[in-house]
């Protein structure tokens, strides 16, 4: 027919053929995706005018279409500190059988049978990459698949960037169009619809796997298993690599989760940068120190440190010392981490913008739990949701690496935690501005509420926990724990949170709590060693009390402030504290508190080094007790008395002190006070040179601790002191109340007691002729005291050892 005659104007049904939809109809994936639509070109082209059809007109005869098989962008010039991933990856894209020939015929063979399968692992078609955003998803894949092309397992690739994460995605038959015509189909051939592009695409790359010929096909920034599931080839000749801020679990694919960088590795892309950059660059080999200050503040997230060293790099003058100063007093890190063409906020938008309104809420919610970490139940209680919708939720923030779960408890990385905190700031001020917007002030609302509720959770479950701690470890105390290994289990696991909640409340005005929780926390606290923990939540409970003008309750804060103190070898500092809860409680005429005051200021006095000036304040604090008749306390003062005499050289006030005491003790049915007053009593008749009545004493300390349920901390102590004196012991009589107090360490988390006990051990192992376990126990104290910067304790059991081993 003349190409020129006029045809009748096609019917509806004509209109909506496969032909015409290729002509007049574009996809409706490209149609709704905007600027990034990929137009079909070619020499044969369509034209409509009116009513007239299609007119084709073939100026020349068509030419083969080009193909761009080698188009992965470069790689970066160095990796720092994926060795492992790189690994994970290339051990999926190497070829199975060595060449991509053979590997074609073996994957063409057909379905592997049921009794092969059990012996061999299938291929794996797809291996998908997912992690936060800017931690250096792409710069891993376009790494492996370089390394794998220079290797020779692909005699080609294929590489789109799906911008899953920004307004206008590009979508499957997008990418389809950019793919087919990057494997040679002539433009005017590829189908409108998306899945008869995708079965298209299949065929063409089956042609080229006859062919021998093996594609890397790499879909970069992906934001949904839909967006790839039609790149996928339709056998495993070929094989994919997919990047996505989100794991990707239902396409069957091997998963490769990227998480920061180890501090070494950041340390050392920064000086790679860097020196990549200007090789005279001598910033990085002045400031050691500061430039992993710097990679720690930039959370090691690769984005960041690349961010920060082009901040470096834009200004040379600048130091690194300058630029670490400047994020670690910044009141908004993201703000800084931007160098006009990257941003870490920018980054982190691109996610949270994807997420549904009730998952953003979630994820601005979990800002304001005060620790690093945060366990299911406080989730529930901060969202106020029933437990299933808060997993559901949680699931889908860890699958777009919003959050991170270990152990059952939800994390954010640094940098993320700044943002969801900036995100919650700005509802709150959004509020503020806009009287009018109900909405906006619902939702400031609904912030507070949720703040007071997670805190007033964090101490009644705290106050349910710590009574099983003075019941006992099998008491039936009421409330959710069964017992007091539970209870521990969950102070330990909250402990962070716990001391976080105190300055959290005191910072919005919850004064009743930022007082009630350190209180709470005091036994767990000293019961576990936790004493920076103690002197942080009561030194904020003395100024709240303060302020509060609660005469009372500062009191109370300042000794339990001066014990901390003093607990923690800070003696010089203990003695005001003490001092100063006496004066208030003298001053709102609280006698019996006074005097514990008094005797806690006469204990710090000792350590200090003044003996005569204790004496003095615990006779004092004696006398009060005595008039208040309170027994518990007089014992505790005159425990303290024998000690103070103990230093003064007085034997015979001492002994007659400490029997005292372990007598009151012993009628209140305080046991474990019972058998610390015994030992102090042993020590003082040994000094006196009554050996046989120290041994006796102490046998008498073994039985009461035996029946205490107190602080396992003093029971490791009581065993440790008994296992020293009582010189009747055989090695391994002694070695088995050792290992008692050992166990009694591990329990109470009482390290520096620990470390002395395995020292005693080996001791103990030298005497009875084992010198193997002897270094065993001795080497594992040495290291422990180095680890705790007790390095003459370290030294001493070093030089034991040399002398052990000569």
């Amino acid at each position: 027919m003349n190409p020129w005659q006029r045809k009748p104007k096609p019917t509806p049904e004509a209109q909506n053929s496969p032909a015409d939809r290729q002509s007049l109809m574009p996809d409706a994936d490209v149609a709704a995706s905007g600027p990034r639509s990929v137009a079909a070109a070619g020499s044969i082209g369509a034209v409509t005018t009116g009513d007239y059809s299609p007119l084709t007109i073939s100026v020349y005869p068509p030419a083969p279409a080009p193909t761009a098989l080698a188009s992965l962008p470069a790689a970066p010039s160095k990796l720092s500190g994926r060795g492992t991933e790189v690994e994970q990856v290339l051990s999926v894209l190497r070829p199975r059988t060595g060449s991509p020939q053979q590997d074609a015929d073996c994957s063409g063979a057909g379905p592997t049978t049921a009794s092969a399968a059990d012996d061999v692992i299938p291929p794996i078609l797809v291996t998908s990459v997912a992690g936060l955003a800017g931690v250096g998803k792409t710069a891993l894949a376009l790494t492996c698949g370089h390394a794998a092309a220079e290797a020779g397992w692909f005699t080609g690739s294929l590489f789109i960037d799906l911008h899953g994460y920004d307004e206008s995605p590009v979508q499957p038959g997008q990418a389809l169009e950019a793919f087919l015509r990057a494997l040679g189909v002539d433009p005017a051939g590829i189908p409108a619809a998306a899945e008869e592009r995708a079965a298209l695409y299949r065929s063409a790359l089956e042609n080229r796997a006859d062919q021998g010929q093996r594609l890397l096909i790499v879909a970069d920034n992906a934001a949904s298993a839909d967006q790839v599931r039609l790149l996928l080839p339709g056998n495993h000749r070929h094989q994919v690599l997919i990047t996505s801020r989100h794991t990707l679990p239902t396409l069957n694919a091997r998963l490769v989760d990227l998480a920061v960088l180890s501090p070494e590795a950041a340390v050392a892309l920064l000086r790679h940068a860097l020196q990549r950059a200007n090789p005279a660059d001598r910033r990085v080999l002045d400031a050691a120190d500061g430039i992993e200050e710097l990679a720690g503040l930039c959370g090691y997230l690769p984005l960041a440190l690349h961010i920060s060293a082009a901040l470096l790099i834009l200004e040379p003058d600048q130091t690194i010392a300058e630029l670490t100063a400047e994020l670690a007093t910044a009141r908004s890190r993201l703000s800084l981490l931007d160098d006009g063409e990257r941003a870490v906020r920018a980054s982190f938008d691109l996610s949270y913008h994807r997420l549904s309104p009730d998952h953003a809420e979630l994820f601005r919610l979990l800002a304001l739990n005060p620790g690093p970490d945060i366990g299911l139940e406080a989730v529930t209680v901060l969202a106020a949701r029933p437990l299933p919708a808060v997993r559901t939720i949680l699931r889908a923030l860890v699958q777009a690496h919003l959050l991170d779960c270990v152990n059952k408890r939800w994390s954010m990385h640094d940098l993320v935690r700044d943002y969801a905190t900036e995100l919650a700031l700005d509802t709150q001020q959004a509020a503020a501005n806009n009287a009018g917007g109900e909405g906006a002030l619902g939702t400031a609302g609904t912030h507070a509420q949720a703040r007071s509720r997670l805190l007033e959770h964090y101490t009644t479950t705290a106050l349910a926990a710590s009574a099983h701690l003075t019941l006992g470890a099998h008491s039936s105390a009421p409330g959710e724990f069964a017992d007091q290994d539970k209870a521990l289990a969950w102070l330990d696991s909250e402990r962070v949170n716990l001391t976080a909640s105190v300055a959290a409340a005191a910072g919005i005005g919850h004064q009743d709590i930022a007082l009630r929780l350190p209180v709470i926390l005091y036994d767990y606290l000293i019961w576990h060693g936790y004493f920076d923990d103690l002197i942080a939540v009561t030194t904020i409970a003395c100024s709240i009390a303060h302020q509060a003008g609660a005469l009372a309750a500062e009191a109370g804060a300042w000794n339990n402030l001066g014990i901390a103190l003093a607990e923690a070898s800070r003696y010089e500092e203990a003695v005001p504290a003490h001092r100063r809860a006496a004066d208030l409680f003298a001053s709102i005429d609280n006698h019996k508190e006074r005097g514990k005051a008094l005797n806690g200021l006469g204990s710090a006095l000792r350590d200090w080094g003044k003996p005569a000036d204790a004496l003095q304040i615990h006779q004092e604090a004696l006398t009060i007790q005595r008039a208040c008749e309170d027994l518990q306390e007089q014992a505790a003062v005159l425990n303290n008395l024998s000690l103070d005499h103990q230093e003064l050289g007085n034997v015979t006030a001492a002994c007659a002190a400490a029997e005292e005491a372990a007598s009151l003790f012993q009628q209140l049915g305080d046991t474990t006070n019972e058998a610390k007053a015994l030992c102090t009593a042993a020590f003082a008749l040994q000094a006196s040179g009554q050996s046989n009545e120290a041994q006796v004493v102490c046998e008498r300390a073994i039985e009461a601790v035996s029946r205490a349920m107190g602080n396992p901390r003093d029971e490791a102590a009581i065993l440790m002191t008994c296992a020293e004196l009582l010189t009747i012991l055989t090695p391994q009589q002694k070695i088995a109340y050792l290992l008692q107090a050992q166990a009694a360490c591990q329990r109470a988390n009482a390290h520096d007691l620990y470390a002395h006990t395995l020292g005693a051990i080996g001791l103990a192992w030298i005497t009875a002729g084992d010198i193997n376990q002897a270094a065993v126990h001795l080497t594992r104290a040495a290291s422990m005291f180095e680890s705790l910067g007790l390095t003459s304790e370290a030294a001493d059991i070093r030089e034991l050892l040399v002398l052990l081993q000569s």
